[in-house]
């Protein structure tokens, strides 16, 4: 028997395992606080003994860890959003979470050779060791990429901030059909740290008079980005409305999205309330007060079906305070809130639903699940009803996405993917957005002539 042969579980123990733990979950929910735990350690130690000197065959390691990370998960499925997070997972976790990374500061495609390269940060790692748009990595840190995929090859680019990783590159163009041709280029890059923007702003409306600001996340990074961006627009020309567009937003962390409403709302409004049974599940989080600009300009926020979480709570404070006009379609409906709880020494942790979160109204809408293959479908109740609906037809939402596609690699410098779409497009939600905050100047500037002298007629 190999050494460490004991902590290891097949799929079939598991199997029996797992029948043995939700029979005692259902036994247990209907006894008191001082009953066994839900987890019986001595079934636990019974299989993997049972494991560990009677299966048939010997163990592949890699499998054991899967089988034992899916026992994990299932332990904890109360719902489709809680998780157990393997290690490898909550390492990229995180960074997606931090909106932030130490990498080269490349956008890729992968290629039956590689990764091609589509789009190169500004001044970042790759810019200055001179990786170029077009060329393909065939090689890190010594190991040929030709055959894996990105969830492989990723590990091999990002690392630790100023550490260095050794890139083969062919240099492209690359060329109409088959792999990249050419000799190999070997380039030393030193990792930094990498911002991928979380917000796209433009000028929208006669003279560029409003401003649109896309939140495509909500990590760690997007409150501050967002300061800049609206600070940045307003010094540039004055600012006579904006667009809050989280359209295809699915969340990301609650107390960014408490901090984007905030520079909206009037210092003590409330702007969502939490509800669970942990000590510091329940509370409720409200605007701070600050002295803003923009408390007073006229607000519209785009929503659609894909608008989900933190992006349905800054809709629905924004909407309950009569704050802004919500146009476009109904919401996802995921009024859940879920704490990520490390795990000690293991660099794992466990994600688990630990609220219900409620506007400042009291409105929760939480669908079901939504069903594989039926994304598209909405659940009878779930999600925020837009003051104002407009649903795009399946052509409109495709154009849309593509927009966005060249949208986001412009920071990139990456080349447009669909040249055919303007740069100053507008979509049917977003030209009904515009109608509303132009309906709202002109209402404004009635009710100012009202105060003064008297009109003819």
């Amino acid at each position: 028997m190999r050494p460490g042969i004991a902590i290891l579980l097949s799929t079939a123990m598991l199997a029996l395992l797992l029948a043995f733990l939700f029979a005692s979950r259902g036994a247990g929910a209907n006894q008191g606080a001082g009953a066994s735990p839900l987890w019986d350690e001595g079934i636990e130690a019974f299989v993997r003994r049972k494991v560990a000197f009677s299966y048939v065959d010997e163990l592949d390691e890699a499998k054991a860890r899967e089988a034992f990370h899916r026992a994990m998960d299932a332990y904890v499925g109360f719902d489709s959003y809680c998780d157990f997070i393997p290690p490898e997972e909550y390492r990229r976790w995180k960074s997606d979470t931090a909106g932030r990374y130490a990498g080269l500061g490349v956008k890729i495609q992968s290629v039956e050779e590689g990764l091609h390269v589509v789009g190169v940060f500004p001044d970042g790692p790759a810019a200055k060791a001179g990786i170029q748009i077009g060329d393909t990595i065939v090689r890190a840190s010594d190991k040929l990429l030709a055959g894996l995929g990105v969830e492989e090859i990723t590990p091999l680019l990002k690392g630790t901030p100023r550490s260095v990783v050794r890139v083969g590159l062919i240099r492209g163009p690359r060329p109409d059909k088959g792999p990249a041709q050419g000799p190999e280029v070997e380039v030393s890059v030193t990792r930094a740290i990498i911002r991928p923007p979380t917000i796209f702003a433009r000028r929208v409306g006669p003279d560029g008079r409003f401003v649109q600001v896309r939140l495509t996340d909500f990590t760690e990074e997007t409150a501050e980005e967002f300061d800049r961006v609206l600070d940045r627009e307003a010094k540039a020309k004055p600012v006579a409305g904006i667009i809050l567009d989280v359209r295809h937003n699915g969340g990301g962390v609650l107390g960014i999205a408490v901090r984007v409403v905030d520079r909206f709302l009037r210092k003590g409004q409330l702007v969502v309330r939490m509800e669970g049974r942990g000590s510091d599940a329940t509370k409720n989080y409200t605007a701070s007060g600050r002295k803003d600009k923009y408390l007073d300009l006229p607000l519209v926020v785009l929503v659609d079906r894909f608008s989900a979480s933190a992006s349905e709570i800054v809709a629905g404070a924004l909407q309950d305070h009569r704050r802004a006009v919500l146009v476009g379609a109904r919401t996802y409906g995921k009024f859940l809130v879920q704490s990520v709880m490390e795990i000690p020494g293991k660099n794992a942790a466990v994600k688990l639903t630990t609220s219900r979160y409620y506007t400042p109204s009291g409105r929760s809408y939480q669908g079901p699940p939504r069903q594989p293959g039926n994304e598209e479908e909405h659940p009878e109740g779930a999600g925020l009803i837009p003051d104002v609906l407009v649903e795009l037809t399946e052509e409109q939402k495709t154009t849309l996405r593509q927009f966005w596609v060249n949208e986001e690699g412009r920071p990139w410098n990456e080349i447009k993917r669909w040249p055919e779409i303007a740069d100053d497009y507008v979509d049917p939600q977003l030209e009904r957005a515009l109608m509303l905050l132009q309906g709202e100047l002109v209402l404004q500037q009635i009710q100012r002539g009202s105060r003064g002298s008297r009109r003819n007629g």
